[in-house]
């Protein structure tokens, strides 16, 4: 009779462990069972991040990090993308659904998504209308670095990778502070951001790129301008005689998207600013330094390089700068530079 009841005990729990299984495969959290869309190159870097690239079906023309997206089939720089019909875009490892300002409706039907995210204020109206449309859409638009690791963590509760989401959030913060500890003692160098050259346009306060040049041991020229990006003047840049200046670069940009150096310097009136005159005039990573994600962090180690080479160490997975320039009229360096 004993072993008659530890025998029906033994197929009950193995019935429950059984249906326990079953019911995780069909969870809509199961990774396996997930198929997520991107429509902006920050939400693939988050998905790789979080070790999600398997359930990866659809992204942005604009997608080029990390570089294994590169080498998944059917990946072509953004320049050479050209769209023939759904059918070619299934046949790739990873279909492109989007540019980032629209998407094809078609191709993302035919992907069939369990999860599609969208970021920024100019995504939200295709996030709106996709949602509308009865597609489960997470729409994150971060404004501040804390906003940035939050989202992290709703993509990671959104795909049941919640506990991984916050680990990494965990680690963010743990070098954050790591690096504020060493440039609270630094002085303040002043810089300006150029986010584009086209009038010029600039960054103001409350945005993850300000706090990344205050943490990084700087001050924003603009921080008392309340915007992400804006239109200023040269005029203005001038009178306000940044100690460092920055202009951006990205993978595969063309001639005419990229301000030189020398266009910077030659600008009237910029031979009295103080980064001209140091040679402290730098191209850095657009994609790293804008795109609001797991880089966040490395953009802020690049930037306390560029502002303190002395103290901090150039990050791997970063583009180099041309030249540090003279750092020696803001402190006297504990080192001469190699």
């Amino acid at each position: 009779m004993r072993n008659h009841k530890l025998r029906i005990l033994a197929v009950l729990v193995a019935l429950v462990f059984a249906a326990s299984l079953l019911s995780a495969c069909a969870s809509p959290g199961a990774q396996s069972e997930q198929r997520i869309v991107c429509l902006a190159p920050s939400c693939v870097e988050v998905i790789y991040a979080l070790g999600l690239e398997d359930s990866l079906v659809g992204w942005s023309q604009y997608t080029d990090y990390p570089p294994e997206v590169t080498e998944r089939e059917g990946w072509v720089p953004y320049l050479e993308y050209q769209f023939t019909s759904v059918e070619d875009e299934l046949a790739k490892d990873v279909a492109v659904v989007s540019g980032f300002t629209d998407y094809n409706a078609d191709v993302v039907a035919a992907l069939n998504p369990t999860l599609i995210i969208a970021t920024e204020a100019i995504q939200q109206p295709m996030a709106e209308e996709l949602a509308a449309a009865g597609y489960n859409v997470l729409y994150q638009n971060p404004t501040t670095l804390d906003e940035v690791f939050q989202a992290i963590i709703e993509v990671g509760e959104a795909t049941g990778t919640a506990d991984k989401a916050k680990k990494l959030v965990d680690g963010y913060y743990k070098e954050i502070e790591e690096i504020k500890a060493i440039t609270k003692d630094l002085p303040k160098l002043k810089v300006y951001l150029e986010i584009s050259h086209y009038g010029p346009w600039a960054t103001g306060s409350g945005s993850p790129m300000d706090q990344i040049i205050e943490i990084a041991g700087g001050v924003n020229i603009f921080e008392d301008v309340l915007s992400t990006a804006f239109e200023t003047t040269n005029e203005e840049i001038v009178k306000r005689n940044p100690d460092v200046i920055l202009t951006p670069l990205w993978p595969d940009a063309l001639p005419e998207e990229v301000t030189t150096i020398s266009e910077i310097v030659m600008r009237e009136g910029y031979q009295e600013i103080t980064a001209v005159k140091n040679d402290r005039v730098y191209h850095y990573d657009s994609s790293l330094f804008k795109r609001p994600g797991p880089r966040q962090v490395t953009a802020i180690k690049k930037l306390a390089y560029l502002l303190h080479p002395y103290y901090f160490e150039n990050p791997e997975n970063s583009v180099s700068p041309w030249e540090l320039g003279k750092i020696d009229e803001a402190y006297d360096p504990p080192a001469p530079l190699p």
